[in-house]
Order: C-alpha cells, then sequence, then structure tokens
C-alpha cells in the first residue's frame, strides 16, 4: 500500500452534533466526479471533536443515520457501502478484543473465534495481561481472506480507546488506498476527554500506524460568541446520551457534568430509589469513572460564588476566608448534589450544609473541626435536618482530616444509604466503628492511613457489609489490633466482593483472608508487605493471581482450594521473597475433586485378607469418586501433605515450576491423573465370603463407553466364576486371582501431592500439553486411573525417582511414557529407583513405552534396576512390553513377574544386542532357528504369572529364560508357549509349576545339561482341561 506523509487537516464549523454528523457524511461521500489513482488518500478519516469531546457522540450519530437509511432502503446519495461495521472500543481492552470484535461483525467462521479462544486461554495459564494480548496472526490471514472473498464495499467507524493509532488495513486486510472505495471513521481515547490537538498530533506521530490515517477533522463552534461554558456542557450531556446508549445502567434520571457531578433532572425532587435501588448510585459511579477531563480545564471554569445557589455541584476554593460568605447560606442551596471543600473549617458535629438536602456526594479535603464554644444549641429541627442529609448520601470522601467526629460510631449509624466512602490520610482512626454499620456500602476505601481496631475485635470489622464489591487498604499503617484483613464477618453466600487493592504494601497486615468470597476475581497487591505469613484465597473466582509487585520475604502459606477459575500465579522476583512456601494447597478442579478428600481404606484392608497371600483379583476396582484411589493403596491423605495440588489443566503447574524448581528438586511428589467423573470397573472375579458387586444399568453403560476388555463375556464369566468359588472349585482357568500390588510409598508430611484431571491436555497445535519434567524426575508415587482422553502421559522425563506407578482403565492410552529428551550422543537413565510397576484395562496400549524415538541401545544400563513387581492385565492390544538388551535385564532386581489376558503379546522382552533395532518378533525367531540362542538372566525372579496370552510363543524372544531361584510358576491359556524358564539343577527344592496338563505335554526340553528339565518342576494340574470359551473382543 502507498502511502504518503500528508495528511489533510480541516476544521469543521458546528454547533450540535447533528450538524457535525451531516458535515462528516459529506466527508464520506465517494466523489464521482474525481478520478482515483494508485496513489489516492482519502480513505481513513479521523475526527477529534471539539479539543475531545463530543467526537464518540458524533461517530455514534453517523452510524445512526447510516443504519436508518439502509433500514428504509433509500441509501444516502454517494454512501452506497455495503457493510457498515461500528465498534464501539472506547473501554480499551487489547488488540485482541479488537480483532475478536472485527471478526464477530464480520461473521468469520467459528473455527476462527476457536482460534480466538484457545489462543486467549494459552494467554490465560502463560499470566499474560489482558491489555498486553496481541492480535493472533493466523485470525489476521483468515479475516484477510475472507473479506477478499466477501468483495464488498465496507464503512468501519471506530470508537478508538487506546492511545495509538491502528492500521486497520495491515490489522484487519481492509483494502484502504489506491482505487479502494473502504472508508475507516475513526476516534480515540474514549468519551469525556478534553484533549488539545497537539497532544491528539504528538500521539499521532508517535503511533506504530503513523500515517495510515489521511485526513484529520476537528471542530469549532460556528457561533463565536456562544459562550463555550454553555457549549462545553451541551457536549457533556451528548456524550452522557452516548454512554447510555451502550451501557446496561439505566442512568437515564441523572445528568453529567464536570468532574463526574451529578445533576437531577429538572422538574424531579429526590431522588426515588424504589425501583432500583443502587440505580442512581451506579449511575453517578459510572460517570464518574468515565470522565476523564484535564484539570487545568477545570481549574479555568470555576463559577463564581454568587452562582453557587443555582448549582448542582460546587468546589470550594481552598482558602477559609473565600469560604466564610457561603457558609451561612448553604441551607439556601436545595439543588446542589455535589460538593467540595477543601482547607475549611467548620464544625462537624454540627454540619452547615445539613439542610442541602439534594447533596449525594461529599468532598471533605484537608479541613479542621471546629469547635463550638458552649453547649451545642441542636434543636429536634436541626437533628431531623443532619439525620435526613446522612442517610441519604451516597458517597462520602473524607481526606488529611480528623475522623473522630464525622466518622463516629453515632455519625455513621445514620448513614443508612452511604455506598461509597473513601478515606485517606486519616491519622489514629478506631476502624473497629465501622462494625455492623454501613449496611450498603459498595466501595470502602481506606488509603495513606494510621489505623486501629479496639472497639471490636479484627473478624467482625466488616459484619454486615454484604454489599461491599471493592475494598482498599493501600498503604496503610496499623498501629493496634487488625493483624488480620479478612471477609470473616461477611455473610459468604451473599458476598458481592469482586476487587481487594492494596498497593503500596500495609505495615502490620499478617493475614490476608478472603476465602468464600465467590465473587472475588481482582486482586492487586504491591509494594512491601514486611508482615504477611498468610493468604488464603480459597473459594475465589480469581483468574491470575499476580504477585510479581510485592515484596513479602514471610509468606509461608497460600491457600487456593476451589479457585476453578484459576490459571496462572505470577511469583515476586526470589529476592522478595522466600525460596519457596512451607505451605500450598491449590485446588482448582470441581469441588468434589478425587484429590482433596480422605479416603477410607477399609475396603483395601479387607481386600489384603487371604490364607495364601494371593489376594488382589484382577478387574476389581473399588473406585471412589470421593476419594484419591492412590490413598486406598497405602498412600499418605493429599490434605496430610504440605503441599496439596489438584488441576484441570496441567499448564498452571507453569507457574510452579518456574519459580520453585529448587522445592521439587528437594522433595518427593505423589502425582495422580484421571478423569473427574471416573467410575467403577466391572468385578470379574472374587473369593469366598467377598461381598458381590452388583453394576447398575448406568455403570454396564459407562463400562462400554471406558472401552474395558472383554466386556462382553466379563459379566457371564465373573458369574461363573463366583459359583465355582462358593462350591470349593477356587482354581478356575479364565479368571484368576493375582499377586497385590504392593502399597504406594508414604511421603513425609512436607512433601507434595499433585492432581491433574486429564480433559484438556491438548494444546493449540493439537499436541499433547505435558506436565513439567521438574515435577515428572522426582515423583515418588505415580497413579493415572481412568483417564479417558489422554493417549500418553504428558511429560518428556526420565522419572528417575518414581518408585511405585499404577496406571489403569485408560481406554485411549496408546503407548505409556513418551521419550525423554534426550542430550546429543548420549545415553538416558529412565526409571532407575522404580519398583512396582502396575498396568491394568488398557484396551488400546500396544507399547508401555515409546520405543520409536528411544532404541534400546539409548537406554543406560542401569535403568530400571530396582524393579520388583511388574504386572500387566487386560491390555489385549499390547506387542511386547520392555525391549531391552540381555545386560540390561541380567542387572534386574524382578521378583514377580505377572501378565494376565494380553491376547496380542507375542514376546516380552524382545531383546537387542545393542545395535539400533530391536527387531520384530518373526526375526529374532529366524535367528532362534540358527543356533542364535541367548540366554537371559533372571537372578532375583521368584514368581511368574502368564493368564490367557494365547500368542506369546516366548519370554524373552530368541532368548532363553534362566531363573536360579525361582519358586512358583502358574500359566493358563498360553498355549503358544513352548519352553519354561531353565533353573539351577543343584537346588534342593523344585519349583511349583501350576498349568494345564494338555499343555505341560506339548512343551519342548533341551535337557539337564542345560538346567531345562521336567524333573526340575514339581506339576500341578487344573481340576480340568482346556475348553471352549465365550469369544472375547475389545470394545472401543
Amino acid at each position: 500500500m502507498v502511502q504518503s506523509s500528508i495528511m489533510r487537516t480541516e476544521v469543521i464549523k458546528a454547533d450540535s452534533i447533528d450538524a457535525a454528523a451531516e458535515r462528516i457524511l459529506d466527508e464520506l461521500k465517494e466523489d464521482t466526479d474525481a478520478t482515483r489513482s494508485i496513489s489516492s488518500r482519502n480513505n481513513v478519516i479521523y475526527f477529534d471533536g471539539w479539543d475531545g469531546l463530543g467526537a464518540s457522540a458524533v461517530l455514534r450519530a453517523v452510524a445512526q443515520r447510516l443504519a436508518a437509511a439502509a433500514a428504509s432502503e433509500a441509501p444516502l446519495a454517494g454512501l452506497q457501502f455495503d457493510q457498515v461495521i461500528h465498534m464501539d472500543c472506547s473501554k480499551w481492552e487489547s488488540r485482541r478484543a479488537l480483532q475478536r470484535a472485527m471478526a464477530k461483525q464480520l461473521k468469520l467462521p467459528a473455527e476462527v473465534m476457536e482460534m480466538l479462544d484457545r489462543q486467549d486461554e494459552e494467554d490465560d495459564y502463560n499470566g499474560v495481561a489482558q491489555d498486553s494480548r496481541s492480535e493472533v496472526p493466523k485470525a489476521v490471514r483468515e479475516m484477510y481472506e475472507h473479506i477478499q472473498k466477501l468483495n464488498r464495499s465496507f464503512l468501519v467507524i471506530f470508537h478508538n480507546g487506546s492511545n495509538e493509532e491502528i492500521d486497520l488495513a495491515s490489522f484487519c486486510g481492509f483494502p484502504l488506498s489506491g482505487y479502494s472505495t473502504n472508508k475507516v471513521l475513526w476516534t480515540f481515547q474514549g468519551r469525556f476527554r478534553l484533549y488539545p490537538k497537539i497532544k491528539v498530533d504528538r500521539a499521532l506521530n508517535k503511533s506504530p500506524a503513523q500515517g495510515a490515517t489521511d485526513v484529520y477533522l476537528s471542530a469549532a463552534p460556528a457561533n463565536e460568541e456562544r459562550d463555550q461554558q454553555v457549549h462545553w456542557s451541551y457536549l457533556v450531556q451528548q456524550e452522557i446520551a452516548d454512554l447510555v446508549a451502550t451501557e446496561e445502567h439505566n442512568i437515564g434520571h441523572v445528568f453529567g457534568s464536570p468532574g463526574g457531578i451529578i445533576q437531577l433532572q429538572q422538574g424531579q425532587g429526590d431522588i426515588d430509589c424504589d425501583d432500583d435501588e443502587d440505580g442512581p448510585w451506579r449511575a453517578a459511579d459510572l460517570l464518574q469513572r468515565e470522565m476523564r477531563l484535564d484539570e487545568d480545564f477545570r481549574q479555568h471554569n470555576r463559577q463564581s460564588l454568587p452562582s453557587i445557589a443555582s448549582m448542582p455541584y460546587w468546589t470550594s476554593p481552598p482558602y477559609e476566608a473565600l469560604l466564610s460568605p457561603v457558609i451561612d447560606k448553604l441551607h439556601q442551596f436545595h439543588k446542589l448534589g455535589v460538593m467540595k471543600l477543601s482547607y475549611c473549617a467548620f464544625s462537624f458535629s454540627s454540619h452547615p450544609f445539613r439542610s442541602c438536602h439534594n447533596l449525594r456526594i461529599l468532598w471533605i479535603d484537608h479541613c479542621i473541626d471546629q469547635e463550638i464554644s458552649g453547649p451545642p444549641d441542636q434543636g429536634k429541627s436541626e437533628e431531623e435536618d443532619i439525620h435526613r442529609f446522612l442517610e441519604k448520601l451516597w458517597v462520602l470522601n473524607v481526606g488529611y482530616t480528623c475522623c473522630d467526629r464525622i466518622l463516629s460510631a453515632q455519625m455513621m449509624e445514620l448513614m443508612t444509604g452511604l455506598q461509597e466512602l473513601n478515606v485517606i490520610g486519616a491519622k489514629d482512626w478506631d476502624m473497629g466503628q465501622l462494625q455492623g454499620r454501613l449496611p450498603n456500602i459498595r466501595k470502602l476505601r481506606v488509603t495513606k492511613s494510621t489505623v486501629r481496631s479496639t472497639s471490636c475485635s479484627e473478624e467482625d470489622l466488616f459484619s454486615g457489609m454484604n454489599k461491599m464489591e471493592l475494598l482498599e487498604f493501600s498503604g496503610n499503617h496499623i498501629i493496634q489490633g487488625m493483624a488480620s484483613l479478612s471477609r470473616n464477618g461477611i455473610s459468604t453466600s451473599n458476598s458481592c466482593l469482586d476487587t481487594v487493592i492494596i498497593i503500596d504494601g500495609c505495615v502490620g497486615i499478617q493475614n490476608l483472608s478472603f476465602g468464600g468470597c465467590a465473587k472475588l476475581k481482582n486482586l492487586l497487591l504491591s509494594g512491601l508487605f514486611g508482615a504477611l505469613c498468610v493468604l488464603k484465597l480459597s473459594g475465589t473466582a480469581i483468574k491470575t493471581l499476580d504477585l510479581s509487585a510485592m515484596t513479602a520475604q514471610k509468606l509461608d502459606e497460600l491457600y487456593l482450594d476451589d479457585c476453578e477459575e484459576l490459571c496462572a500465579i505470577l511469583w515476586p522476583p526470589k529476592e522478595r521473597r522466600k525460596r519457596y512456601m512451607l505451605k500450598l494447597h491449590i485446588n482448582t478442579t470441581r469441588s468434589a475433586a478425587p484429590a482433596l478428600v480422605h479416603s477410607s481404606s477399609s475396603s483395601s484392608k479387607e481386600e489384603n485378607k487371604s490364607t495364601d497371600g494371593s489376594t488382589s483379583t484382577v478387574g476389581v476396582t473399588k473406585t471412589s469418586t470421593t476419594a484419591s484411589l492412590t490413598v486406598a493403596h497405602g498412600a499418605r491423605p493429599p490434605s496430610e501433605l504440605d503441599w496439596c495440588i489438584a488441576v484441570k489443566d496441567s499448564r498452571l503447574l507453569r507457574s510452579l515450576v518456574t519459580s520453585f524448581t529448587d522445592y521439587f528438586e528437594s522433595h518427593s511428589v505423589h502425582v495422580e491423573i484421571s478423569t473427574p467423573s471416573h467410575h467403577r470397573a466391572i468385578d470379574i472375579g472374587g473369593r469366598k465370603n467377598e461381598e458381590k458387586q452388583v453394576m447398575s444399568n448406568s455403570q454396564q453403560e459407562q463400562l462400554k463407553g471406558n472401552a474395558l476388555v472383554y466386556g462382553d463375556v466379563a459379566v457371564s464369566i465373573s458369574e461363573e466364576h463366583l459359583i465355582q468359588v462358593e462350591a470349593g472349585e477356587s482354581d478356575a482357568p479364565t479368571i484368576t486371582r493375582t499377586w497385590p500390588c504392593p502399597p504406594a510409598d508414604r511421603l513425609g508430611s512436607n512433601d507434595c501431592y499433585l492432581y491433574t484431571q486429564d480433559e484438556k491436555m491438548k494444546g493449540m497445535d493439537g499436541g499433547t500439553i505435558t506436565i513439567p519434567s521438574a515435577i515428572c524426575d522426582n515423583a515418588r508415587i505415580l497413579h493415572v486411573h481412568d483417564a479417558l482422553s489422554i493417549t500418553s502421559i504428558p511429560g518428556h522425563a526420565r522419572w528417575y525417582y518414581l518408585w511405585w506407578c499404577r496406571v489403569e482403565r485408560c481406554p485411549r492410552l496408546n503407548f505409556i511414557f513418551t521419550t525423554p529428551r534426550l542430550a546429543a550422543g548420549s545415553n538416558v537413565l529412565i526409571f532407575y529407583y522404580l519398583r512396582t510397576f502396575w498396568a491394568s484395562q488398557l484396551p488400546r496400549a500396544r507399547f508401555l513405552w515409546d520405543m520409536n524415538n528411544l532404541l534400546g541401545s539409548k537406554i543406560e544400563e542401569r535403568s530400571f534396576e530396582h524393579l520388583t513387581l511388574l504386572h500387566l492385565d487386560f491390555c489385549p492390544r499390547l506387542i511386547h512390553v520392555l525391549p531391552y538388551s540381555p545386560s540390561i535385564i541380567e542387572r534386574r532386581r524382578l521378583k514377580t513377574l505377572e501378565i494376565v489376558w494380553c491376547g496380542d503379546l507375542r514376546t516380552i522382552f524382545p531383546l537387542s544386542s545393542g545395535g539400533d533395532d530391536t527387531g520384530s518378533h518373526q526375526e529374532q525367531q529366524h535367528k532362534a532357528t540358527k543356533g542364535e540362542i541367548i540366554t537371559v538372566k533372571f537372578p532375583n525372579l521368584k514368581h511368574m504369572h502368564l493368564h490367557e496370552l494365547p500368542k506369546v510363543q516366548s519370554i524373552c524372544g530368541r532368548g532363553r529364560m534362566f531363573a536360579p531361584n525361582l519358586e512358583t510358576i502358574k500359566i493358563r491359556g498360553c498355549w503358544s508357549l513352548r519352553h519354561l524358564p531353565s533353573i539351577n539343577r543343584d537346588r534342593s527344592d523344585k519349583v511349583e509349576c501350576n498349568c494345564e496338563k494338555e499343555w505341560w505335554d506339548r512343551l519342548e526340553w533341551d535337557g539337564l545339561d542345560a538346567n531345562h528339565h521336567h524333573s526340575l518342576y514339581k506339576l500341578k494340574y487344573s481340576k480340568y482341561y482346556k475348553k471352549t470359551l465365550l469369544r472375547g473382543r475389545v470394545l472401543i
């Protein structure tokens, strides 16, 4: 796009919004007589209003005229735009918000809106501030392509609330130069601004989009003799009308004036709040927040004292001498709605403005309480005037003024209608007088004051203030009591508190507790908090907890339980905080999260009772939706650990790892992953005197949804087995009891519990959102159960310190662990301390480890050195377990090997000779036929249980298994297996072998010289032989 640095400027002569709108419509018309060229520039028009005022109202008037013409199907001559886009971003949020607003106006496909949503979510978890969020480039491309396809003529009317120029040509893809007939009409910095042209020029020249604007229009009164004050007031009224058109608040019964002043409509008496109790005050508050007029303009437009009686507002001069002539006449000012008194002296107990019954906003700044000599002469009429004045007051600002009388308990008892109290610079004010008073207060600000609380307990300070929405306590010094600032006394069920502000620190505060304030979403903390030890924010709606501007070196406990909206925590730098906190509780899951409730382990203890030491039953999982499953397996209840973290999205963990890596490196972690609404698995086994589990129809449907294997035969098999158990036939060939899973380690109370839901583990690009390696590599316990979404455990970690791992009922899991990140040219040491590995009911898992990117030759020999128990059940698609070289296996401490119901399993340990490829099972068998047989030693193996593995032909691929210390072996349904392990022929005892006779008769033996002979085994047959079973299949 060719642009020139020349921008045409013009001043419009107009006395009204309508006149200016008509003039701008003429400017927008396309001149049919003129010839457009590639260098034409009149498409982007900026309107500045009357020194900033009225610009927004004029733009809205232009939009309304065009909309009315389009509705009447009679477009204005020269203004035949195919689409008018009116975007009011006067309340500026970010460039991202502008992009979203434009996308909605253009009705872009849902995929684009989802793209913006995903990026917003990602920024939430990265702690990116709202005003720092830029446009999404991919969405810009989509927007550009969409506009090109439409091939329409656009007019964009843009209220730019930022302080810089935005080039919509590059931002959205609108052609805005040369032969294009698209137009942009814009203004910036919102409403109610008095901004001289020199400041606008400076802002435009500094803008990154400098040169995007072609025409600069401003306005000036056509009637130069018109009173400037009258014209200015008119413009403010029009800006208010424009605000009314965009806000939900009903502010039609009030008008605004300079500085946010409130004026009643003509002919209206006292404001009636019956229809909307807080409506009038909210209108006043809205206008006061919106109006940002330059102070120098207000100073030059003060009214003379004689005109006060007819004004709705008045600001005193900062001199008592000038105030004296007015004080005696204040009772005549019935229309006075707002008053500000500065550096004045009067009696606080007998207000001179007590007769101003329409006074709603009162500022008292640097004023002196003037003592009255002699007994107070206060009759009944005067008391009624004071009572009436105070009960109708909306806003009271007391600055650097003694509060003993103006904010005494007696006075505040009468302020039943007070909505906002601002106290600044108070000295030795007893805030305890607030207790039980100000029932309608919405905003309470106490700043830069020295305060105490001696008349009530600090826990009851805010009792009765259930409507309070904002609490500010910035820069204060507590001299007595009030070590804790909390919501105690505020009814949590009715709490409206949504903002707490403490900037510039607070001396003496030890405990900030706002737990249970469900609407609290804004917490601004900055400055020095030298005594702060505890921060409690449980049950709040905070999305980003920003502590980065604090200095809190004693902060030792942080509670964020039941904070479902929490996405990020921004911590102070290391030099301004402790190394890590003693206690940290975070829970962003549903209120009934399984991780944080104590578990009853009675059922677990009952399972461990057995006469033969074989207690656990495959597939029987007494899952509770209110307790951590790992607790049932012996782990310490999460609530007993100092760090207890439960997140619905693992991206929140980024906030912890970036600042507290030291903690995870020096503490153990208990990791649990599941889908929150997990259900019980089917009971497909049992024993004597065990209570039979009954499945409801809904549970069976959930069972199918979870894709549990062999679901079509499990119920019938279970019932058959239970009948056989009751008849004393406890050795069924199809359902088998297994060795129990060893209990999980009990971590120390100062360690960490981490629970994460698996529902949101997909990133923007479709990749997996991982658990940070700093956590995984220091995890001691890992329990993944009932995770219905994940395809692998998220985290490229070595899991070096992991001791106990249990993975069960995860229907989409393709493999359990992903490849750890490798340094160039080096091997990796993984799972060094792992003792127990238990995998159950993984219908899609083909490998336990993703070996595509981690060859056996890259695994360091000491990996898995402490593995004692390896258990697998109901993994029907599993091809092999651990592809290792013989040297790795021979160093292991494996004592128990148990694999049941894994129909596709061909070999358990397909061996690699140390090359770059583990080789297929067929290749290994082909090599075995040529005599290349490797003997693999399992020096510590004592128990082996293989059940219903019809395709298993060997345990170690082309190798032969040597287990000198083997004690028991139990095999059922492994009809393709031809060899048992060789054992030490010199041992005195025999290995007990429990198997089918038909299978035993088909075994092949290498002879006594090879320690492989049937005489070395003590055979125990089943009570019946192989029989035909119902054919099972995987439900997926």
